[in-house]
């Protein structure tokens, strides 16, 4: 009787486990959680980006072109982009799909190279080296991208893309952080409903259409750009950012309060202009000169924080020109001190992580008081810069000579300043410049970002090609900055702050003491046996000791 009951307790237990494991099955199979403990948070997802998957209408699918004999830090790479698209298909309700591809998998070398060109074609960019194996050198091409599509649409993930100055293991980690951001983009650019508006300020000598082809068109695919003129009290209506690129002539006090009411208001602003006045096309001579200008923004600009500085600043860490040397017209490529390129940035998530930045006969800007403004300088100069006041003269002849190191030890140069807070107004106690108008009451908090160089922004245009030339390309250099990618953040972080914030991400380098893990390998590795061992021996006598407990020893008649 006793074995008896004892036989029904043990199949009820067993009976009552499975059910509890069904449950807790349906459970978490309609309610995704999961529990993260590390200190980075590396295997959480934003709340940003599970707002964009649960809004998707459509199936959003993934090709990866990472697979294959890879090295242990690309494997790293794979395993978390499989870990955050595991993620993002769980909290897309299942509307997301992925595969790993492996380009190389083809053995024919021609129908491999093929591969290559599509998959370059559709976008992503290869990552080429020598991989030693047994004493021989192999070519190797690895795609440490993505193909995103959603209805009828794709777009390319490019993962491998931070500061090229550092390291490989730097490089990877940084395309660890950056793979959320990177792939919430994606899907995000494939499915925007509704696109907030950009005003590209026009009506002062603004760079032409096909100078600002390429950021334009890069813009358009997240929001929508148009160019107006500031003539009219509701100019800016409707409008989320407004952007004042390179102007030449000066701003009537009717188009500055329009500005102004519109900053007060809630409204963002970009501004990117040349405080000087160089003419670039004189360099053909030989030599060129800096001098003043006004475009009756300064007072505008030092209300809300900053002032841009009559100057130019020269940096030994520079891109190069090409000038002629000889009588015979022998070319020359020689260091540009005008032309600094930025590649130390700080945290803020819109230069974090980011590949260099050319600058072209940049300014300076300085912060000043403005109550409840925060001020971040986000892009300077190398601490060997100078700072030249105007008038000055650029001579060429003078460049051909080496540098006087001694003369570069002027600091960093702040060159892009980020303002945030709630602006007061340039008019609250002064005469309103537009009859009949009225200040604003709706005071809201806007964020301002102030660049002292145009050419930040402005690309050059192929007339043969008809084309524009990509921006931030370097002729001289043959070389692509990055100028475009913190255009494009910029802007994201100013009409959508809470996006930008995924690329506040970080992830540690924790490398291992490699003379700590060889005196202490022995010891971990008994560890490691012993202990499962034990366990199981514990585990055996209390599951003894309780039944024993529980049950008894049966009675023999």
């Amino acid at each position: 009787m006793v074995n008896t009951v004892k036989k029904i307790n043990d199949i009820l237990e067993y009976i009552l486990v499975i059910a509890i494991l069904v449950f807790a099955n349906i459970i978490l199979s309609e309610n995704f959680f999961r529990l993260d403990f590390t200190q980075d948070k590396r295997y959480s997802i934003s709340p940003v980006t599970q707002k964009v998957l649960s809004y998707l209408d459509g199936d959003v699918y993934v090709e990866i072109f990472l697979d294959g004999d890879l090295s242990p830090d690309y494997e790293r790479l794979k395993k978390s982009i499989k870990e955050k698209l595991d993620q993002f298909k769980a909290y897309s309700n299942t509307k997301l799909e992925y595969r790993f591809i492996n380009p190389s998998a083809e053995e024919d070398k021609q129908l491999r190279e093929r591969g290559f060109r599509l998959i370059a074609q559709r976008g992503l960019q290869p990552k080429y080296f020598l991989e030693e194996k047994n004493g021989n050198k192999t070519e190797k091409f690895i795609f440490p991208g993505a193909i995103v599509s959603y209805k009828q649409n794709e777009t390319p993930v490019q993962f491998l893309k931070g500061n090229k100055v550092q390291s490989d293991e730097e490089q990877l980690n940084q395309a660890v952080e950056g793979v959320e951001f990177e792939l919430l983009k994606a899907i995000r650019k494939l499915s925007i409903k509704e696109y907030k508006t950009i005003a590209i300020i026009d009506g002062h000598g603004e760079p032409s259409k096909e100078n600002l082809e390429d950021i334009t068109n890069s813009l358009n695919e997240f929001y929508a750009v148009k160019r107006v003129r500031l003539d009219s009290l509701t100019a800016l209506k409707g409008v989320d950012l407004a952007m004042v690129i390179g102007p030449k002539t000066e701003y009537t006090e009717k188009e500055k309060f329009i500005l102004d009411q519109f900053v007060v208001s809630g409204g963002k602003a970009f501004f990117a202009y040349d405080a000087i006045d160089i003419r670039k096309d004189s360099l053909k001579n030989g030599e060129t000169f800096g001098l003043s200008k006004s475009l009756n923004l300064d007072d505008l600009l030092f209300k809300y924080g900053v002032r841009m500085n009559q100057s130019v600043v020269e940096d030994l860490n520079c891109a190069k020109t090409v000038i002629q040397t000889g009588l015979n017209g022998e070319m020359q490529a020689i260091n540009f001190p005008y032309y600094p390129i930025v590649y130390q940035f700080g945290t803020h998530p819109i230069v974090k992580n980011m590949d260099a930045i050319v600058f072209r006969f940049a300014g300076s800007i300085d912060t000043v008081k403005a109550v409840g403004i925060k001020k971040t300088i986000l892009i300077q100069t190398s601490p060997q810069s100078k700072e030249i006041q105007v008038p000055f003269q650029i001579d060429l002849d003078e460049l051909k000579k080496d540098p006087v190191t001694e003369s570069f030890s002027g600091g960093s140069k702040p060159l892009v300043c980020l303002l945030e807070g709630e602006f007061t107004s340039l008019y609250k106690s002064k005469p309103l410049p537009v009859e009949g108008a009225m200040l604003s009451q709706n005071l809201k908090p806007s964020k301002i970002i102030v660049c002292a160089d145009v050419d930040l922004i402005r690309n050059e245009y192929d007339s043969k090609r008809n084309m524009p030339v990509p921006l931030g390309y370097d002729r001289d250099m043959r070389y692509i900055f990055s100028n475009k990618e913190f255009v494009m953040n910029a802007v994201d972080y100013l009409m959508e702050e809470e996006l930008l914030l995924v690329r506040e991400k970080e992830v540690v380098l924790r490398p291992l003491d490699a003379q700590k893990i060889k005196n202490d390998k022995k010891f971990w590795q008994v560890l490691n046996i012993l202990v499962p061992i034990l366990l199981v021996i514990l585990y055996g006598i209390g599951r003894y000791v309780w039944r024993k407990k529980k049950y008894g020893t049966p009675r023999t008649n």
